[in-house]
């Protein structure tokens, strides 16, 4: 008889424990989707909303809806269905995208009759422990024929992993072809990959993206052919406790024309030392602004605009309190057949001291503006000096360097003042 009841007791026990598990999993993966869904909405250029939901300990479902955050252009909707473990959650589904009626009749009158697109299907395992996250998505490929031209779509995969405040995404495009009766344009392995980190509701964050473009060639139905190789783009974005700082950088590693070298070359900018307060209340504003109008500011009077405009004219001003600097820290120019080997960098600084004391009647009169520009503070150097740009400035045909300088906004040019400056 004891023995009966221990065994009774122990399947009690794990029965429990399973049906507990069940239960955390399922008002876990409930909690991260809300607090996702508050974040893509607080951080990103969409607004979400989930249109139902079935929850249960074993299983949940629901229809979420994604709509940019300006205008009414497009939305997705996402159904999904979630599977739920003792240790992770399953989820799964598909999306469906659909056009704003105006802008579908647009494609239709450019394009033809719009082709049906392959559903979208995406699954995603959440780890309950850990409460990590690891979604993989693909879209087949497709091909598109009109009269005279053809599109041939290989499709797209993508991975979204990482936890709440930590999200890496992976994707790749594959190959894809465009043929029509002025040439044939072929675009070679297309990469993303960001990293987004993020914290305080959002309020500190750094996102760090890259793209890169395999190869890009055009050829037109005449023969002439454009081959880039190697086309790249990257983006840092960190807003901090002090600072907002921007930078991009852009790389091509060769450009052909009828398989001859054109050019080649690679540039970093960057702007740092924007208000970080000052950024975020702007933003906010903004947020505030488009949820009063509904995400719509386009049919805003310019009353209205400039209405806005002075509202905002503080915290713009706040932004450059600290003194930014627009850095150009690499320019590298190459090109054999234009005669060009030019190596760059440069900075401009602006002086933020007491920005915040000018009013918008000041800076809007011709001695504001004469304020604005003694603030400049700058030098931008490259050499040597293509014989052409040499030529144009004025300068000896032999001059190995150009620096330009901006002295309280007085503009010089290889230490001489520049005459004739329309500063």
């Amino acid at each position: 008889m004891r023995k009966g009841v221990l065994a009774l007791g122990a399947v009690v026990i794990i029965g429990g424990g399973y049906l507990a598990g069940h239960a955390v999993s399922s008002a876990i993966f409930e909690r991260e989707l809300a607090t996702s869904l508050d974040n893509l909405e607080r951080q990103g250029n969409v607004r979400a909303e989930r249109l139902g939901s079935e929850r249960g300990w074993f299983h949940s479902s629901g229809e979420l809806l994604l709509q940019p955050l300006i205008g009414d252009d497009w939305r997705v909707t996402v159904p999904y269905r979630a599977n739920h473990g003792i240790l992770t959650t399953r989820v799964e589904g598909d999306a469906e995208l659909a056009l704003n009626e105006a802008i579908a009749e647009e494609l239709q009158e450019a394009f033809g009759e719009l082709p049906a697109l392959p559903t979208p299907r995406w699954v995603a395992d959440f780890n309950t422990l850990s409460q990590t996250l690891e979604a993989n998505l693909e879209l087949p490929g497709f091909q598109w024929d009109e009269d005279d031209w053809r599109l041939d779509f290989q499709g797209i995969s993508a991975t979204l992993s990482g936890e709440r405040g930590d999200l890496i995404l992976n994707a790749e495009i594959a190959p894809w072809w465009l043929t029509a009766t002025e040439g044939r344009l072929a675009v070679g392995t297309t990469t993303l990959d960001s990293h987004y980190r993020y914290s305080e509701g959002g309020r500190l964050f750094h996102q760090q993206d890259a793209m890169q473009f395999e190869s890009l060639r055009f050829v037109e139905s005449h023969g002439q052919a454009l081959h880039l190789q190697g086309l790249g783009y990257t983006s840092d974005m960190r807003l901090g406790r002090e600072h907002l700082d921007l930078s991009l950088g852009l790389s091509l590693d060769e450009a052909r024309m009828e398989d001859q070298p054109v050019a080649s070359g690679r540039l970093a900018l960057s702007l740092e030392r924007l208000d970080a307060d000052a950024a975020w209340r702007l933003y906010e504003s903004l947020l505030d602004e488009l949820e009063r109008r509904d995400g719509d500011l386009e049919q805003l009077s310019p009353a209205e605009w400039e209405a806005l405009f002075e509202f905002w004219f503080p915290d713009l001003l706040a932004l450059l309190s600290e003194s930014p600097r627009l850095v150009l820290s690499e320019l590298d120019l190459n090109s054999r057949m234009l005669g060009l080997a030019t190596q760059g960098e440069g900075e401009l600084t602006f002086d933020g001291a007491g920005i915040t004391e000018l009013s918008l009647e000041e800076l809007a009169s011709p001695s504001g503006a004469a304020e604005l520009q003694r603030r400049l503070d700058g030098h931008l150097r490259a050499a040597p000096v293509p014989p052409t740009l040499a030529m144009m400035l004025g300068l000896s045909l032999d001059s190995r360097e150009l620096e330009f300088e901006l002295r309280a906004g007085e503009p010089y040019l290889n230490g001489e003042p520049l005459m004739g400056s329309p500063w």
